[in-house]
């Protein structure tokens, strides 16, 4: 160890004049690019790698989905094998250096960006799929995102809960919950993980389960970026309920169909009562092939055939939509093909975001249109903002609610729609400083058209600048055990780069 000659002799000075000693923490300057390759190199399993600042690929292992969560990172590591998160970990203990691991790096919450001389675990390569034999469970590494999960799923004619995107992880979403188009049957990603393998802060490696560390079980389920790094987990699937074929539209309308449309969505939502086979996605967006003004895009998704889906679909058609397309495919390619699969412009990286989300029972009809009229002057009055998009998120919820709401550390099950602002800019300090405005506008807007309920924030859209209580929930034993278990396995804070709970 590189010991500073004055601070070894001043903690013997102490230690020999002082009836009571006082420990004082010596830790190792900050390593070299040599130092790193000689000490961490040879200690991780074959495929890992090391990425720092003048390695060529450095900037695309660096880069997220949103440039304002990349945050300043000394080394990259991509870790080979499970064992390898826990060493990387250590490591940067020895050191004093913060440490964040992530899979696809979607990640939005301001906190991501505050990290500093950091370093960075890159999780894709843990990316194995075993199916259970009895057919009732997969283990998944934690580098697994949805798009793969599906598709090796498929092969067996099995199906999980997953997020919408296909591009994003499965572990991340599912810390923070996880909303998907299998909730209404199965519930949240985090109400099926059976077992996690974590590695908490001080780089110890823990089974954690209902029979084992059941406390973080409870936590890692809603609050768990906040205490550890899950490696590999186990994860409930079940067989398609209808087969594998979806069946799915995508309607325009003009803004001056807002009223009528959002009148017939809050029929077919029916405050939380949608039939679990039918999930919804709306958009306000800027395309201006269709019109120069922002157009609502609506999406549904029907799990069966089009027949099926017609009544459903029978009263959006009923208000003539400016344009109609739709399709049967493949489940597992539904995120392709709208969109939001690993090659869909959602999921593009490069452009600074922030997402200020808003859980509803219900529409305000009006409170949507002064989103819209404010969406409007936005695109207008600063250009750079184009990009952003309105999203409305109407799942079925069935398998959502019929989890005990203390069974876990995710608090807004009484949520039926999720709504968020979601921007999307060139990276510049005016261009963020607007976005921001806005986006606290928007959710304003929101919350004040369903009062006296009070802001719940999704934990995995949060912005950064929401209470506790609006992130994690109102009843005071849920923040409790919450601060308990952060005190308890991690108390020096080492994970505190998303939403942390301080």
């Amino acid at each position: 160890m590189y010991l500073n000659l004055f601070t070894a002799a001043l903690v013997a000075w102490f230690r020999s004049t002082s009836a009571t000693p006082i420990e004082l923490t010596v830790r190792e300057v900050t390593p070299s690019v040599s130092k790193i390759q000689a000490d961490l190199g040879p200690k991780l399993c074959k495929g890992a790698s090391i990425y720092f600042p003048s390695s060529p690929d450095f900037g695309e292992y660096t880069e997220r989905w949103s440039t304002e969560a990349e945050g300043d990172i000394l080394v990259v590591v991509v870790p080979g094998c499970q064992k390898d998160v826990a060493t990387v970990v250590k490591f940067a203990n020895r050191f004093d250096l913060p440490f964040l691991a992530i899979n696809r790096g979607h990640g939005t919450p301001s906190a991501l960006g505050t990290i500093k001389h950091g370093v960075l675990m890159k999780m894709f390569n843990l990316d194995a799929i075993e199916i259970a034999v009895d057919g009732k469970s997969a283990t998944m590494g934690g580098g697994v995102y949805v798009d793969q999960a599906l598709a090796k799923l498929a092969e067996s004619n099995k199906v999980c809960a997953t997020g919408s995107c296909g591009c994003v992880g499965m572990v991340g979403p599912g810390l923070g919950g996880g909303l998907g188009r299998y909730m209404g049957y199965a519930g949240l990603i985090s109400d099926n993980i059976i077992e996690m393998d974590v590695v908490t802060a001080d780089g110890s490696e823990v089974k954690v389960s209902q029979t084992s560390n059941s406390d973080l079980y409870w936590g890692m389920r809603g609050a768990g970026h906040n205490y550890g790094i899950v490696t590999q987990f186990k994860h409930k699937i079940f067989d398609y309920p209808k087969g594998q074929d979806t069946y799915y539209v995508t309607y325009f309308f003009a803004g001056n169909q807002l009223e009528v449309f959002f009148e017939q969505l809050n029929r077919l939502l029916d405050n939380g009562n949608l039939p679990k086979d039918v999930n919804t996605y709306t958009l306000y967006l800027l395309n201006p092939f269709i019109d120069p003004k922002p157009v609502i895009l609506f999406q549904l998704y029907y799990f069966g055939t089009a027949a099926e889906a017609l009544p459903y679909l029978q009263p959006f058609l009923d208000l003539k939509p400016i344009i109609v397309t739709n399709a049967t495919t493949a489940y597992k390619n539904l995120a392709q093909e709208t969109g939001t699969g690993i090659d869909g412009p959602i999921c593009a990286p490069g452009m600074a975001k922030a997402i200020f989300p808003v859980g509803l029972k219900q529409f305000n009809i009006d409170a949507n249109r002064q989103i819209y009229q404010l969406f409007s002057d936005m695109v207008i009055q600063t250009p750079a903002l184009n990009g952003t998009i309105i999203q409305f998120e109407g799942y079925a919820v069935q398998g959502m609610k019929a989890i005990d709401p203390a069974s876990s550390a995710y608090a807004h099950r009484e949520d039926n729609i999720l709504v968020s602002f979601t921007t999307s800019y060139p990276p510049s300090p005016a261009n963020h400083d607007a976005a921001t405005r806005y986006g606290r506008q928007a959710r304003q807007i929101w919350v004040d058209g369903q009062k006296p309920r009070a802001l719940n924030a999704y934990t995995n859209y949060a912005y950064g600048d929401e209470t506790l209580q609006q992130v994690y929930g109102y009843e005071p034993w849920r923040l409790q055990r919450l601060r308990a278990l952060k005190k308890k396995w991690d108390p020096k804070g080492k994970f505190n780069f998303y939403n942390p709970i301080v």
